[in-house]
This record gives C-alpha cells, sequence and structure tokens, in this order.
C-alpha cells in the first residue's frame, strides 16, 4: 500500500514571498535615496532663488534710504555754496520783512506771506539772538527748503533744517504748518535728529539715521536722515528728511516666498518689522529689542549678528530653517528671510512618495508576472515530474516531462526519464531491443522531420517563385491585352504608323516578359546576391518615357496622369533591372491612388548619387508598417482603390534589384497622405539628350 505525504508549505508561495519581501526593500532603500537626492536638489535651487530674492529685496528696501542720504547731501551742498556768496550781504531787511514775533514770543513767518503748503516753514525761538549770521542762515534756509521740498515730497514725508540744534527749526511739510503747531516749550526740546548734528555727538561729521519712532501728527512710522552742516569747520546745524515706514513694512510682512517670512531690524537689536510681533514693536514705541526678546528671536539675532559679511545663509539656532540676510543700505539695517527646512521636506517627501507608490505599483506587476511565470515553468512542470514519479511507482510511464528544456527542470526531467528508463529495464528483459529500436524510430523521425521540412522550403520557394512570376508578368500581359485590344477596335481606323507603335510595343512588352521569366528562375541568385547585372550607362529620360507608354491604358481607365519633367540625367544600371523597378512603383502609385488624382515622377542629381523620386495621393503608410514594407509578401492596412490584386512582392523585388545596382531605397510617407519612393543609385553624367524637345512633350 502506497503511501503519500503532502507537502506542509508551497514552494511557489515561499519563492514568491521572498521575491516581494526583497523587491519592497528595494523599493523602500529607493525612495530614501530618491527622498535625499530630492531634498538635496530642492535645497540647491531654494537657496539659489531666495538668494535672488533677497537681493532684489535688498536692492529695493536700500533704494529709499540712498535716495535720502543723497538728498539731504545735495541740500548741504547748495546751503554751503551759496552761504559762501552772502558773507557780505545784510540780510536784516529780508528778515524782517519775512519774519514777525507772534504773541507766543515765537519767531514765524507773517501770516501774510505764511503759504506752508508751498513754501518752508520758520520757528525761531524768542531768546536767540538775530545776529546777522543767522538772518542769513534763516533767510537761505528758508529759500532752499521751499525750492528743494517740493522735488522730494514723493519719496519723504518732510524735508527740514535744524541751526544750532533747536534754535531755529525750518520745515517744508504740504499737509500741516509746522511752525504754528507748537509753542516754545516744544520747538526749544531737543530732539535725537537735532543732537546727533553737533560735533560732539558726531564728531565723523556724517549723515546718520535715527531709531525708528512713531508720528503722531502723520499717525505712521517714521526714521529721520540727517546731515550735519558745517562752514569753515564751524557747525550751522543739520538738514534732513523724515522717511515713513509703513509702505516698508508692510511689504515685510506681506510680500513674500510663499510659507516664508521676513523682518527687519537694526545692527544694535532693535526689530523694525516682523509680521508676528508689530503690535510689540508699536508697544515699545519702536525700541523693541531682540536681545531681551522671546529665545527664538534672541537666537536669530545672536546668529545674524556672528555672520560674516560674506555670509548670505545660515541655519537657524534650532536648525528648522534657513536664514537668508542682506543688508538694507543706508540705514544699515538687515533684511532676513526665515525659509523653513519644512517646506524642503514636504516637497522631497511628495517626490519621495511618487517614487515610493510608482515602485509598490511595480512591485504589484513584478509579483504578478513572477507568479505567472513561477506557475507556468516552475509550479507547473514540477507538478508533472511528481506525477511521473507516481506513475513510476505503479508501473506506468509519464509523457508530460519537459525534456525539451534548457534549464535546470529540464535537466532534472532528463536525469529522470533515465533513472525511469534503468528502473524499467529491470522490469522488463527486453528493454535493450526496445531502446534500440526506439533510438532508431527517433532517427528515423529526425530525418523525416528534416526531409519534410526541405519539403516545405522547396513548396515555399516554389510558391514564392510562382507568385513573384505572377505579379511581374500580370502588368506586361495586361498591358499587352489594353494593346492588343485597341489594335483590334481601331485597325480599320488607324494609320499603320500608329499600329506599327503599338505592335511595336507589344513586342517589347514581350521581350521584357520574358527577360523578366529568366530574372525569376534565378531568384535563388538574386537573393543571394549572385544575380549578374548587364550594367551600362541609361539615359533616365528615355527609360521613363519607355515606361510610361505601356501605363497609358491603366492610367486612362482610372482617369489619371503622371507627370514627369526631362532632367538629362544618365545612370549606370542594368536596363531590365531599372525598368523592372520603375514599373513597379508606377504599378503601386497607380493601385493606390484614386481616380483622377496625379502621379509625380522626379529625377535629380544629388550629394549621394540620381535620386528618382515616385510621389502619390494614396492613403499613405501607417508608422507601425513603415518596417514592413520591403518584405516579401507583406499585406499592408492599405487597399487598392481599383480593386487591383496584389501580392506583397512588388517592393520586395524592388529592394533587392536597386541593392543588386549598389543603390538605395526608401520611403517618406504621412498616413493619409501619400507616399514617395526615392530610389538613389549612382551617377555616371549630365547630357544633353539628343531629342530632349520631344522628350519634354511625351508626358502622361
Amino acid at each position: 500500500m502506497n503511501s503519500h505525504h503532502h507537502a506542509t508549505s508551497s514552494l511557489f508561495r515561499r519563492v514568491l514571498r521572498n521575491m516581494a519581501l526583497r523587491i519592497a526593500v528595494a523599493a523602500c532603500l529607493i525612495s530614501a535615496l530618491s527622498y535625499y537626492y530630492s531634498y538635496i536638489r530642492l535645497q540647491e535651487e531654494a537657496l539659489h532663488n531666495l538668494s535672488r530674492y533677497i537681493d532684489a529685496r535688498s536692492q529695493l528696501e536700500s533704494q529709499l534710504f540712498l535716495n535720502a542720504e543723497a538728498n539731504t547731501q545735495l541740500i548741504r551742498d547748495d546751503f554751503l555754496r551759496r552761504y559762501s556768496l552772502l558773507q557780505d550781504s545784510d540780510p536784516s531787511t529780508a528778515f524782517y520783512a519775512l519774519l514777525q514775533q507772534d504773541r507766543d514770543g515765537m519767531w514765524r513767518v507773517r501770516p501774510e506771506l505764511d503759504d506752508f503748503e508751498h513754501q518752508s516753514t520758520i520757528a525761531l525761538l524768542p531768546s536767540v539772538k538775530h545776529t546777522p549770521e543767522l538772518m542769513r542762515q534763516v533767510i537761505l534756509g528758508y529759500q532752499i527748503l521751499s525750492q528743494y521740498g517740493p522735488a522730494y515730497r514723493s519719496s519723504s514725508y518732510d524735508t527740514f533744517l535744524d541751526l544750532n540744534v533747536s534754535d531755529v527749526s525750518l520745515m517744508y511739510l504740504p499737509q500741516l504748518n509746522y511752525a504754528r503747531n507748537g509753542g516754545v516749550a516744544d520747538f526749544a526740546e531737543d530732539l535725537e535728529a537735532e543732537l546727533g548734528a553737533t560735533p560732539e555727538r558726531n564728531p565723523s561729521r556724517k549723515t546718520f539715521w535715527t531709531g525708528i519712532y512713531y508720528d503722531k501728527q502723520a499717525l505712521e512710522w517714521m526714521v529721520s536722515v540727517v546731515t550735519p552742516i558745517d562752514f569753515l569747520g564751524k557747525y550751522i546745524g543739520g538738514v534732513g528728511q523724515d522717511i515713513p515706514l509703513d509702505q516698508l513694512m508692510t511689504r515685510t510682512n506681506q510680500i513674500g516666498i510663499p510659507g516664508t517670512h521676513n523682518m527687519i531690524f537694526s545692527r544694535n537689536g532693535n526689530l523694525i518689522a516682523h509680521p508676528d510681533h508689530m503690535n510689540k514693536i508699536h508697544a515699545s514705541a519702536g525700541k523693541f529689542d531682540m536681545r531681551k526678546a522671546d529665545p527664538l528671536l534672541q537666537g536669530i539675532y545672536n546668529v545674524v549678528r556672528k555672520a560674516s559679511s560674506g555670509d548670505r545663509f545660515i541655519e537657524s539656532p534650532d536648525g528648522t530653517a534657513w536664514l537668508g540676510i542682506a543688508p538694507i543700505k543706508g540705514a544699515d539695517w538687515l533684511f532676513v528671510t526665515v525659509y523653513p527646512k519644512r517646506l524642503l521636506e514636504t516637497k522631497a517627501a511628495w517626490a519621495a512618495s511618487i517614487v515610493f507608490i510608482l515602485g509598490l505599483c511595480a512591485l504589484i506587476i513584478e509579483l504578478v508576472l513572477l507568479a505567472f511565470v513561477l506557475r507556468k515553468d516552475v509550479a507547473h512542470p514540477l507538478d508533472r515530474l511528481k506525477n511521473a514519479i507516481r506513475s513510476l511507482a505503479a508501473g506506468r510511464t509519464s509523457k508530460e516531462l519537459d525534456l525539451h528544456r534548457s534549464d535546470e527542470i529540464g535537466e532534472l526531467a532528463r536525469t529522470f526519464n533515465e533513472m525511469s528508463n534503468t528502473v524499467q529495464s529491470h522490469r522488463i528483459h527486453l528493454e535493450d531491443l526496445v531502446t534500440d529500436r526506439t533510438q532508431e524510430l527517433a532517427t528515423r523521425n529526425l530525418q523525416l522531420e528534416a526531409a519534410n521540412e526541405a519539403l516545405k522550403y522547396l513548396n515555399q520557394e516554389k510558391n514564392e517563385l510562382l507568385a513573384i512570376a505572377a505579379h511581374d508578368l500580370k502588368n506586361p500581359v495586361a498591358s499587352i491585352q489594353g494593346m492588343a485590344g485597341l489594335l483590334n477596335d481601331r485597325l480599320e481606323c488607324w494609320p499603320s504608323d500608329k499600329i506599327k507603335e503599338r505592335l511595336d510595343g507589344i513586342h517589347l512588352l514581350a521581350g521584357r516578359m520574358q527577360r523578366i521569366i529568366s530574372n525569376l528562375l534565378d531568384h535563388d541568385a538574386l537573393e543571394a546576391g549572385s544575380v549578374q547585372m548587364q550594367i551600362e550607362e541609361i539615359d533616365l529620360d528615355e527609360l521613363i518615357r519607355d515606361t510610361l507608354i505601356t501605363w497609358r491604358e491603366r492610367l486612362q481607365s482610372k482617369q489619371q496622369t503622371i507627370h514627369y519633367t526631362p532632367t538629362q540625367l544618365i545612370v549606370r544600371a542594368d536596363r531590365q533591372a531599372l525598368w523592372q523597378i520603375m514599373d513597379n512603383l508606377i504599378s503601386n502609385a497607380v493601385k493606390y491612388s484614386p481616380n483622377e488624382q496625379s502621379i509625380l515622377i522626379n529625377t535629380q542629381l544629388t550629394d549621394d548619387g540620381v535620386e528618382l523620386t515616385v510621389s502619390d495621393h494614396g492613403p499613405g503608410i501607417a508608422p507601425h508598417e513603415i518596417g514592413m514594407l520591403f518584405k516579401k509578401f507583406s499585406r499592408l492596412s492599405a487597399r487598392p482603390t481599383g480593386g487591383e490584386h496584389t501580392t506583397g512582392l512588388g517592393l520586395s523585388i524592388v529592394k533587392k534589384l536597386v541593392e543588386a545596382m549598389y543603390g538605395q531605397i526608401r520611403c517618406e510617407s504621412q498616413f493619409g497622405q501619400g507616399a514617395r519612393f526615392i530610389v538613389t543609385l549612382p551617377p555616371v553624367r549630365q547630357h544633353l539628350a539628343a531629342s530632349s524637345a520631344h522628350r519634354q512633350q511625351e508626358q502622361a
């Protein structure tokens, strides 16, 4: 009694599971590498864009401050130039004609002359002594501010001139009469913009900027720029402008790279603009110190302060963002863009997830294909081998083994088969005789199969030969039939010379048919490339004219025309082979062109040789069928327009004949727009044919 132990696990499932695990691990590794590569590339791209962005913002924001500095320096220079010319003048008449002392003791522009919307205002403290020097400075300052103030109105809130700290305050401010908007106490107060121009506070005598402040009259955040004025080494005062900052703050807080935020702060740590801290900046009257703020702002200020002047990018203290740094020139502030790294991580993760998803899809496809291959090439052969073992145990033979395979499964099957034969030899005493007979039969079977294959090949060659003969003889026979029928119908009415012309055409076609049959009988030699061509110099115009004569009747039946312009070109070729080539190409053009269409034949001399082109207006050739065009028995999707018969041999013969004459053939076609067949043959020379005038009239 036989007992069978069934397997508790499946080799198929185990192999599939192991392969899935390995492919999944590979997909994960590829995704990780893709994430790293994407992150590095995205970071390089982001930092490059950030560099361009902060450069543009630095240039944009710096322009306002640089212009303001240039404006105040220009006013200072003009003031000193004109002041030097007034040293010998008496300013008292003009001074008292312009100013008067009001009831509060302040000296201001007379009311009848006080046009603050177009002229400067003056506020002179009552305690100030009216020296000629002071009066000249006041009159000149009034004139200069009235001249320059309107010109700078678009870029600054006002333009002012302070003489001797706060003794005299001149200002051009068209929105407000500044001199009449305050009293003695207001103008007597020494402001930062006034004190900063004194030699004690500003020994370098350079243009300087104040801190930001909120102007309660203008209801705007501002900063002042002041340029000191000295004449012959003596301090006179300072000229300055108040610059509104609301637009700068709005741009900083609202305009930026998506996902990032900007900030501006001074080098001493005062925060000027930040989208999350504007309330604190307002509350501190523009003196919000980042060094005393939350740890994040402290850290940003510290790393930026420690960065060298050449550092464009540094990491934030917590390592979560890139900081792009650019100076705001003039005010000497810093424009900083905070670019969170999570933006890069998100983009990189998205790219890696796409790779991972594609990897999973590929994994599923690979597993399906692997399962199919394993089941077909491993599981099923093993099942057949298992059944063969059971059959052998039962004394039977099995014919399901995969002996034909050349891999390990086939080797195993063949080994088992040999073992089975050995076992059978012990069971049956006549095994040797059976083996000999089996071997003999196998040998004879192989011989029969070889003979059968040879017969099939010969039969195929015969069929091909007959098909080629039928294909190439059909057109001449049809032409002869057409000419003969035309002669029969018009024998009584045609003149003898025209009848002779048709008979000559029939004789010519019959001779060519005989040569075609001879060439077809040498078909094997043609395929082997050993056909003997009778190469001679051939007048292309004459050969094409002779070929077109044989196609007149066929063209008339489909109302088609062939256009050819003689070119007087000579080629070296086999005349019969070249005639066959032209006949086949014209045949194809006529077959596949619709009725009432024209066919174009061109010949030209190129760098590669003589090109002979046949163009039609047929359906063209599909792109996927171009490769089958010159193969034997190729049947393409296009069909003849007049129900003509085709065997698929014509273009194959053309290609072999062209190549036998050391030429080339190619096809150019757009599906639905006709086809162009170009034959390139070696050139000989151009010459003027003797009967060129006659040939130009011979067009079909």
